[in-house]
């Protein structure tokens, strides 16, 4: 049977499912959360949910593609790509801040660990979409150094890989641990700092 056309304003009723499903797995953890809960969240019926969304590890996909840097990362303009790597890295890493460490998805992120550290289980996605960004990182290093803005023998793939886990180091010694020491900077001191570090051997002697 050919699934019935969407009605008009259903994006509207599918990014209100999507806000009211991170803001439940915020609050309660994926494993205990229900769509009932989210259907409560979001003011609908519980039947509406699956008129969107297949089942609940779909509605976390979601979450993960709409309301997480992926979609920074993977959307991003022609212009970018053509970005010199000191103003594209510390441009795009900013962003990804901003959206890491806003309310609701640092709380998510808080919950989940909580439920990996007590033997929950929990769907591979929120695992997989770092390897994601990490190829679109990868890819772009990859194309500056072809054009000679990155050295010749950087491997993209060692780079990308160091820069999110400073990142993601970064972001949990402030968000999980609470560090004074690293609470203090804002997230363009963050940036700025790393890649102090990183530039000088990434990009060509000039």
């Amino acid at each position: 049977m050919a699934r019935r056309p969407k009605a008009e304003g259903s994006e509207d009723r599918r990014e209100q499912i999507i806000d009211a499903a991170l803001r439940v797995f915020a609050r309660k953890g994926f494993a205990r959360a229900t769509n009932k809960d989210i259907a409560r969240e979001a003011g609908i019926t519980p039947g509406l949910i699956y008129y969107y969304f297949a089942d609940k590890e779909a509605l976390l996909q979601a979450v993960i593609e709409s309301r997480s840097p992926l979609r920074l990362f993977e959307h991003l303009e022609p212009a970018q790509w053509d970005a010199p790597p000191s103003e594209f890295l510390h441009a795009i890493l900013c962003q990804a801040l901003n959206i890491i460490e806003s309310e609701q998805v640092i709380s998510l992120i808080r919950t989940v660990l909580s439920e990996l550290l007590h033997g929950e289980e929990i769907p591979l996605l929120p695992k997989l979409f770092l390897p994601r960004i990490i190829a679109v990182l990868q890819r772009y290093l990859r194309l500056q150094r072809e054009r000679g803005m990155v050295r010749a023998e950087v491997d993209p793939e060692e780079v990308a890989q160091v820069l999110l886990s400073a990142m993601m180091g970064l972001v949990m010694r402030r968000q999980v641990l609470r560090d004074t020491s690293v609470l203090r900077y804002s997230h363009e001191e963050l940036v700025s700092l790393v890649l102090k570090t990183l530039l000088p051997g990434l990009l060509p002697a000039s």
